[in-house]
């Protein structure tokens, strides 16, 4: 499975977590280490996008690319139609539920609707999973985009 995570340059390399552990987010609370990625660049772009305090957030970013083994041993797919209906709106549930997976230390990665497109997926992945050497890191890229649209967006 390939995903994409957009970050910014100075943390673009981090494969600890750090950021998620320190802040939380969606899926995990605040002391979990994860990486958030995207199934498409462009849902990591929105969801990039809908974090970002500025427009400066959005300008000195990356795009990196990670291949995670299609194992379904390693990869557990929450299904949406068993998540409450208020998900979106309720951190806390979503917290809960990520970090009962995160604490499963067999699981690599697991994959989430997205709250901005809920039809596409994000993947979670667990930097302290048995497996998680077995994650491929590709080089990381410099991201560009159509500023026209961010600027549009963000003023």
């Amino acid at each position: 499975m390939i995903v994409y995570r957009l970050a910014a340059k100075d943390y673009i390399l981090d494969r600890t977590g750090t950021g998620a552990r320190l802040f939380g987010g969606r899926w995990n609370p605040v002391g979990h280490s994860c990486i958030y990625t995207s199934e498409h660049v462009s849902l990591a772009l929105l969801e990039k996008y809908v974090h970002a305090n500025s427009k400066e957030n959005m300008k000195r970013i990356a795009l990196m690319r990670m291949e995670i083994p299609e194992d379904k041993n390693l990869i557990f797919h929450i299904d949406e139609k068993l998540l409450k209906n208020s998900w979106t709106e309720d951190t806390s549930y979503s917290q809960w539920l990520g970090e009962q997976i995160l604490d499963d230390l067999s699981v690599v990665a697991f994959t989430v609707p997205s709250a901005v497109v809920p039809s596409e997926r994000n993947i979670i992945i667990n930097p302290q999973a048995i497996k998680f050497e077995e994650v491929k890191f590709l080089d990381p890229v410099d991201f560009t985009t159509d500023y026209r649209l961010l600027s549009r967006l963000l003023s």
